[in-house]
């Protein structure tokens, strides 16, 4: 008890000692701390947050004070970084996004020479690429040069634009684009899968997600799964798979499957025949298309109907083809226009365009309860509408109806008659005459080209409501000559 009394009374002490009033003496001095003004401020780096859009210029002019009035701020240096870079050792950052998409960090470090007291401020640039949403055209200069052009819709009177793909160039002979949605975490966010394609290229075919810019699946020469050193990949056509990466291409007149970064080997690879597919002339796919697939053999001139032997095969590998079905001795003397799948009468066909003159003929493939080509039937015939001409043509498997374009003129007819009508006329004073034509999204995009015009940008662009017809927006004379549309909006 003696012994724990003392060690209480040695405590108390010692609490005593450490809670007396500090008489030590002490001197300080203020600091000289450079005041930053001008800049976004905040606690933590995503309150500073500069959003741009890619090849925007951002331009920062900050001020700095002392922060102890009336001392040296003559010996001040500055470094402006970016990704750890230096950008820029002015007072003043002018920067423009033209390398990356993405949040990016960056710094400013200021150096005060009189005190040898360094100064940081600390931020993001967040680029976005202004072309993840918009209307999207691929068109060629005078030298076949390959030019991508995106009317942005994030942006409000937003003009074409070129949209420059960083670290990728196009390459010359533009051949087509295309597109599907895709969505992120729910239906509003979504953006534009797409693939490219131009014949001569590093990578003729690339598939890019519109939200980076960036292309993330690239096929070349080297992507042949077969013997390297006799191929060259050279598209001259391409479809791309609904609701997937694949992608149909005809390169040397021949059918090739792209997938994975792969190409596989081509259709019919041991036809007799030695079948080639002209421009245009692939048929259009489908969700079945991994099992039957269908194209126009310009050699032989003869529609080709080829699958995979059944369903429960390998797909994509078309061995087998039809031709007993797609006898050419039933379409005599013409000259195939185009091809497309259709769905009618709640059944999986082909249809067919051919021609001879100015008269029309179209043809309907059907298929067996067990998918095999078991008919093939003339429906309709009919006179090419206009001025004779068919700058372009195109069927619309919702309403199974036909659209033909020339002139300022598009035309329509059920896929029963081939009785063209007028449906949409462009204005009066729209220059040259309709080449491209694409809908999608409630939209319809209309391409014109005007070979007389004096400028480069030879064609124009109108865009539709596609339910009302009414004309929204025109843009005469905004883009080079078209090769391909998409609507990604």
């Amino acid at each position: 008890m003696k012994t724990l009394k003392l060690l209480l009374l040695s405590l108390v002490v010692v609490l005593i000692y450490s809670c007396s009033k500090d008489l030590g003496n002490y001197k300080y001095n203020d600091v000289n701390e450079v005041i930053i003004e001008g800049l976004k401020q905040g606690n933590h780096n995503s309150e500073r947050i500069y959003d741009l859009a890619y090849n925007e210029t951002l331009t920062l002019k900050p001020t700095f004070r002392p922060s102890i009035e009336g001392s040296d701020m003559s010996k001040l240096t500055f470094v402006w970084k970016i990704k750890g870079e230096v950008v820029s050792e002015s007072s003043e950052l002018i920067y423009v996004a033209k390398s990356d998409y993405g949040k990016l960090q960056a710094e400013l470090i200021i150096s005060n020479g009189a005190t040898g007291i360094d100064k940081n401020y600390n931020f993001y640039l967040n680029i976005s690429n202004p072309f993840m949403l918009g209307y999207y055209v691929l068109a060629k200069d005078a030298n076949n040069s390959a030019l991508l052009y995106c009317k942005t819709t994030l942006k409000e009177n937003s003009g074409f634009e070129n949209a420059v793909i960083p670290d990728y160039p196009l390459g010359t002979n533009p051949v087509g684009i295309e597109g599907m949605r895709m969505y992120g975490n729910s239906e509003s966010e979504y953006y534009n899968h797409l693939v490219i394609a131009v014949k001569n290229a590093k990578y003729p075919v690339f598939l890019m997600d519109s939200r980076e810019f960036i292309p993330n699946l690239l096929y070349n020469s080297n992507s042949f799964i077969g013997d390297k050193k006799n191929f060259v990949f050279e598209p001259t056509e391409i479809s791309m798979e609904r609701n997937s990466n694949v992608v149909y291409s005809v390169s040397g007149g021949k059918l090739y499957v792209l997938q994975q970064g792969a190409i596989g080997l081509p259709a019919l690879y041991n036809d007799p025949l030695d079948y080639q597919i002209p421009l245009a002339g692939m048929g259009g796919n489908n969700d079945d298309s991994p099992y039957f697939f269908t194209f126009y053999d310009a050699k032989n001139k003869m529609i080709r109907a080829v699958d995979n032997g059944s369903r429960y095969s390998i797909p994509y590998n078309f061995i087998y083809s039809h031709d007993e079905v797609t006898d050419p001795s039933q379409y005599p003397n013409q000259t195939y226009v185009t091809s497309q799948f259709a769905n009618i009468n709640s059944g999986k066909k082909f249809i067919y365009l051919m021609r001879e003159g100015n008269k029309l003929f179209s043809y309907l493939l059907g298929f067996s309860a067990e998918e095999k080509p078991n008919s093939f039937d003339r429906i309709a015939t009919g006179t090419i509408p206009g001025d004779g001409n068919i700058n372009v043509v195109y069927f619309e498997i919702a309403e199974n109806f036909w659209y033909l374009g020339n002139g300022k003129t598009v035309y329509r007819a059920s896929h029963l008659g081939l009785e063209f009508q007028e449906h949409i006329k462009l204005p009066n004073d729209a220059p040259g005459h309709i080449t491209k034509y694409k809908r999608g999204l409630g939209k319809l995009m209309i391409a014109t080209y005007d070979p007389g015009y004096s400028g480069t940008k030879k064609g124009s662009i109108y865009i539709y409501d596609d339910n009302t017809l009414e004309l929204e927006q025109a843009l005469p004379h905004s883009v080079e000559e078209v090769v391909g549309l998409y609507v990604g909006i």
